[in-house]
């Protein structure tokens, strides 16, 4: 029970030192986390509601939900994949499992999406958003996005440790996903040879799902289910073999 104590004590001092840090870099702090998808949100749906044709009722609704998740998934592995090396003073003096600072860097990420979907509850209420009891699927889904981000988060933390320039990799492709996750283009904007393979998207299929449960009340197709939860299990599996075998090795590299 001591050690739990203690456990939790440093993550507390560690997540406050990494809100501390990313809070420092604007003069807003953390209402940033809420203005910066509600930025993003009418400057895209402005503009592509300008230069595409879509038949999407509440556009800025479906953009700030596209948003808010592809930010969680950028934010918090790309921190993740740091946390070993910037918590290497703290992960040699302790006896803290490995893990512990990447899970923590998802829960900081977590933290800030959480905040950023403040600014969804006034959204919706202007623009009239029904929200039915299929909500409540919003709960499982976030749980499993946060559960891919995590294993992801894994093995991005061990390949950062031995290979540096693989944030510089890694920062254009989500870049590049960005465009390719349905995160403000209606799926009908891309061309048809490529929509079955977008929806093998971890990104997509999350957004996919939060906004069919939480904005329209509709039930999703079995295969959608199928791929994301398939993404979670080979994730889970893969991320954990990954870590199990390279950890040793990855605190000896630093």
């Amino acid at each position: 029970m001591e050690r739990v104590k203690q456990y939790f004590f440093v993550l507390q001092q560690i997540g406050y030192k990494e809100q501390r840090k990313k809070s420092s870099e604007t003069n807003l702090g953390v209402v940033w986390n809420v203005l910066n998808p509600l930025l993003y949100m009418v400057i895209l749906s402005t503009y592509y509601n300008n230069i595409i044709i879509h038949d999407i009722d509440r556009f800025p609704v479906f953009v700030f939900t596209g948003i808010t998740i592809y930010n969680f998934y950028n934010s918090a592995t790309k921190s993740a994949m740091k946390s070993l090396v910037n918590n290497k003073n703290l992960l040699i003096k302790t006896k803290l499992p490995i893990e512990v600072f990447v899970v923590n860097s998802i829960y900081s990420g977590f933290r800030e999406f959480l905040f950023s979907s403040i600014a969804l509850i006034p959204i919706c209420i202007y623009y009239q958003v029904h929200i039915t009891w299929r909500v409540i699927f919003v709960i499982p889904i976030l749980i499993i996005t946060a559960s891919i981000i995590t294993s992801i988060g894994r093995i991005l933390a061990i390949c950062y440790t031995f290979f540096g320039d693989i944030e510089y990799l890694y920062s254009v492709l989500m870049s590049m996903l960005v465009f390719v996750s349905g995160t403000f283009l209606p799926m009908a904007n891309y061309p048809e040879n490529i929509r079955y393979i977008l929806t093998y998207n971890p990104i997509f299929l999350s957004i996919f799902l939060y906004r069919n449960n939480l904005m329209y009340g509709l039930p999703s197709h079995w295969s959608v289910w199928g791929k994301f939860l398939g993404w979670f299990v080979v994730l889970l599996v893969l991320s954990r073999l990954l870590f199990d075998k390279k950890k040793d090795s990855c605190v000896s590299m630093l």
